[in-house]
């Protein structure tokens, strides 16, 4: 996904890890300088596709993407109360036109948490192509407990105009498959200002079952080119296993061959 292609499953939960890293400082400004390093010496040629995309709760690839495109990003998400990293690796790859698929490795420090594949498609565009929506459906597998869990979503992508666009998602997971699992609502809501290269926006997550939790960040998107793109933000968050408001510092790199 481009940033225009992209300016969130809700990957789940990104909440923070519970078991420190030995050097995550040193991890986090590694990838960051191998990441940038590989893309700062592009030409910068715009953002043409005009329709940002969420950060944390992202989409497999755009609706309505190409066929054969394929994209490589990480969010890194880092808790200023724990001072823990939480990383998602992501691999992404459109195999039919507006139909793609993706794996995703969340990784709490250096522990692999799940394994995450997603299938996207697109149903059409409606009012003069000013809207395009879609499905998602991710399925994923945990390894602390050996279980199984998916989500399904709606996707609704509106240009207002040159400038302004929203994207929500509406869906519901199952949290494991067995009698411990339960059913969670889940709401994503993003309003984007696109001017050139840059976007600002701000993305609601929430999930509701026995009660209503949320993730609010307001965020920055830059694209260094057509294919490679960083989003930065942060704010406060309830997304995490004991329930208590946090604040996270939050990075989306991005490459699209």
């Amino acid at each position: 996904m481009t940033l225009e292609q992209r300016m969130m499953h809700m990957s789940g939960n990104h909440g923070t890890a519970h078991r420190p890293g030995r050097c995550p400082v040193m991890r986090c400004v590694t990838i960051l300088a191998l990441t940038i390093t590989s893309i700062a010496c592009a030409d910068q040629t715009g953002l043409p596709n005009g329709r940002p995309e969420p950060m944390i709760f992202d989409l497999v690839d755009p609706l309505g993407t190409k066929k054969g495109q394929l994209e490589i990003n990480t969010l890194l998400d880092y808790s200023t109360r724990a001072g823990q990293f939480q990383w998602s690796p992501e691999i992404e790859y459109s195999f039919a036109k507006g139909h793609a698929i993706e794996l995703e490795l969340p990784v709490e420090n250096t522990t692999l948490r799940e394994y995450k594949v997603s299938l996207q498609g697109t149903i059409g565009e409606l009012f003069q192509r000013r809207m395009i929506h879609g499905w998602q459906i991710i399925g994923r597998r945990k390894n602390d407990e050996k279980e199984f869990g998916a989500e399904a979503l709606y996707l609704n992508d509106y240009k207002f105009s040159e400038s302004w666009s929203t994207l929500n998602m509406f869906g519901v997971r199952r949290t494991l498959f067995n009698e411990d699992g339960e059913f969670v609502a889940l709401v994503n809501n993003s309003l984007f200002y696109r001017y050139r290269l840059f976007a600002i926006g701000i993305e609601l997550n929430g999930e509701v079952s026995n009660k209503y939790r949320y993730r609010l960040t307001p965020q920055i998107q830059y694209a260094f080119n057509k294919n490679a793109s960083i989003q930065l933000g942060g704010g406060p968050s309830q997304l995490n296993e004991d329930k208590k408001t946090e604040w996270l510092v939050t990075s989306r790199l991005v490459y699209d061959f």
